[in-house]
């Protein structure tokens, strides 16, 4: 430490001052000794105290003389002399200046904190309102497919009340009268059998519909199927290399207190396995703490969803009252039962009840997990 002292100490100067400081004392005391040997006088004075007034302007000019090669060597020196109130000043400024940086400082932290709020609540405003939005689509997407329902039934009503104004339809066209299906290779004896079989069941079902709507004996209204059709219906089948469903349609509108000849046409294609037996034919969450729908009015909506769920998977609808098939009154009111006493979040699923074919019908199972 102490050769580190030497090392940084400015020798020039003070060995300076010293030799400087000694001479002139010298010096000085020379003069002074001399000037009171020769007993000189100045300003009248005696010489004894002339010999101080010139040793004390000797001292005078060392010190004089000390400041003076100290200023000359040293700007630190000159300018704690010359400059100390510019530096007072200049001090003075700059605490200033740091006391206003520092409130400055402040109040940017300040508002920095007030930035970071803003923009949190902001965040979570953002954040509301993308859940916002994600429930506006969805309530979009079910009133939009409340919609569709709505629509069908309007254009399922429209064709009942036409129906209802033309009271004289004993039958109308394009009514699903009966249908069966065939295996791939089944033989010539078996499509026969099962034609048959169709042509009773349309039978029974033609008089059925009629009888409701006129008081015409049932033996009086024949029922005719094409025999060309029906033989090329037959070739077709025979050579089929997949099961087909064969349907029985009527084939215009029959008034009553006419003479009725119904004639039927039969219409086939693909029977494919669409849902196997035990299969999910549609599933629906339904939030039951929080609707305010009726459980007959979720049910009512759910088999409509169903209904379009299944047509869309290619189960072929009734032409004329655009249905997939029935659920027992029982069956329903059974479930509404059960949802009615259900209040968590549940989903309600259609489960088929045996195998379902293009053809249909689709016959369902209603469960409820909770």
């Amino acid at each position: 430490m102490f050769l580190r002292f030497v090392e940084d100490t400015n020798w020039l100067p003070i060995l300076s001052l010293i030799i400087g400081s000694a001479v002139l004392s010298v010096l000085g005391d020379s003069v002074g000794s001399k000037w009171g040997k020769k007993r000189v006088s100045i300003f009248k004075m005696r010489p004894k105290n002339t010999s101080r007034l010139i040793t004390a302007l000797t001292g005078a000019l060392i010190a004089v003389g000390i400041l003076a090669v100290m200023a000359g060597l040293s700007q630190d020196v000159r300018t704690a002399l010359f400059g100390m109130k510019i530096l007072n000043q200049q001090l003075y400024d700059l605490q200033f200046r740091l006391t206003q940086n520092e409130r400055n400082t402040e109040q940017m932290r300040v508002s920095l904190a007030e930035a970071s709020a803003s923009l949190d609540l902001t965040g979570f405003e953002l954040d509301t309102m993308r859940n916002d939005r994600v429930l506006l689509e969805q309530e979009k997407r079910e009133l939009e497919a409340a919609l569709r329902i709505m629509r069908e039934e309007s254009s399922q009503l429209r064709q009942e009340l036409k129906s209802l104004r033309s009271e004289a339809i004993a039958l109308s066209a394009n009514v699903l009268l009966g249908q069966t299906a065939f295996e791939a290779g089944s033989t010539r004896e078996e499509i026969t059998a099962g034609l048959n079989a169709l042509k009773q069941q349309v039978r029974l079902n033609v008089l059925t519909r009629i009888s409701d709507q006129s008081f015409t004996r049932l033996r009086d209204v024949p029922v005719e199927f094409d025999a060309e059709s029906e033989e090329a219906l037959t070739a077709e089948l025979l050579s089929a290399d997949m099961r087909q469903y064969v349907r029985a349609m009527s084939g215009e509108n029959y008034t009553v207190g006419e003479n009725l000849r119904v004639m039927v046409r039969l219409e086939n294609g693909p029977s494919i396995l669409t849902y196997r037996d035990g299969a999910s034919v549609y599933r629906k969450f339904i939030d039951m703490s929080s609707s305010k729908q009726s459980p007959e009015e979720i049910l009512h909506i759910f088999l409509r969803e169903l209904r379009n769920k299944a047509v869309n998977d290619g189960i072929l609808p009734d032409p004329s009252t655009n249905n997939v098939g029935t659920l027992d009154g029982e069956a329903f009111f059974n479930a509404v039962d059960r949802l009615s006493r259900i209040t968590e979040p549940v989903i309600i699923s259609a489960v088929a009840s045996g195998d379902i074919y293009t053809e249909g019908p689709v016959v369902i199972d209603i469960d409820f997990e909770e």
